[in-house]
């Protein structure tokens, strides 16, 4: 699949890419919230919506609180779930990035790509519905959770023995990886400090969370919210 994506990407021209699995989709209005965000601010290379489930029949079934990401706390381990089907780049993010290291895989690659974008950008997070994901019986990722996760680890610790720095983060992930292997309280630790989008790491907030981007409905455009 991944392969598939980087041959479609190298054989189109526009500047904001973005792409669906088979099975998932926009939400009505998607593309109209990417075109006047990416056009307030051109300085913006990444942006994702609000997480969004579908059922087979395309109809919306879930829309969770708008949620936040940075480098660090992605590399640490929490907050790694940006959904793609709600996630757009620019061009030059993707070209600086280097598109996709590994398309041989088939799944969970994404988490290495976004990796990589955020050693060039911070990811903004806009409180609109863009895209997501379609639930159904045959989803590769549902049906191969633990595997997902496993590549998932693999990619982000590949990235973060990679990067100079971030002690702390490494420092988090061993720690982490320890308790994961205790049984009465992985489940605990994994509700109270790293579950999306209510753990304590995923809602504190600090200096490392760019704003939120909304719609301003007295300026009639998109702004950072207050």
């Amino acid at each position: 699949m991944y392969d598939a994506i980087s041959k479609g990407f190298a054989r189109t021209s526009g500047d904001i890419m973005g792409w669906n699995s088979a099975t998932d989709q926009l939400h009505i209005g998607g593309l109209a919230v990417l075109g006047g965000v990416f056009r307030e601010f051109p300085n913006l290379e990444w942006i994702t919506g609000r997480f969004i489930w579908f059922n087979e029949g395309g109809q919306t079934i879930k829309v969770l609180d708008i949620q936040r990401w940075s480098r660090g706390r992605y590399l640490a381990g929490t907050n790694r779930y940006i959904q793609q089907e709600s996630t757009f780049s620019r061009r030059s993010l993707w070209e600086k990035a280097g598109g996709y290291a590994d398309a041989s895989r088939r799944m969970s690659s994404d988490v290495e790509l976004w990796a990589r974008f955020f050693r060039h950008a911070q990811i903004y997070s806009v409180d609109a519905l863009i895209g997501g994901f379609r639930l159904h019986r045959n989803s590769l990722v549902l049906s191969n959770w633990e595997a997902c996760n496993q590549i998932a680890d693999e990619n982000i610790d590949a990235e973060v023995n990679g990067a100079p720095g971030y002690k702390m983060v490494k420092l988090f992930r061993r720690i982490n990886r320890t308790i994961r292997r205790i049984p009465k309280i992985r489940v605990v630790w994994q509700r109270l400090v790293l579950n999306s989008p209510n753990g304590i790491l995923c809602r504190l907030p600090g200096p490392d969370w760019p704003p939120v981007i909304e719609y301003q409905w007295g300026k009639n455009t998109w702004g950072f919210r207050k």
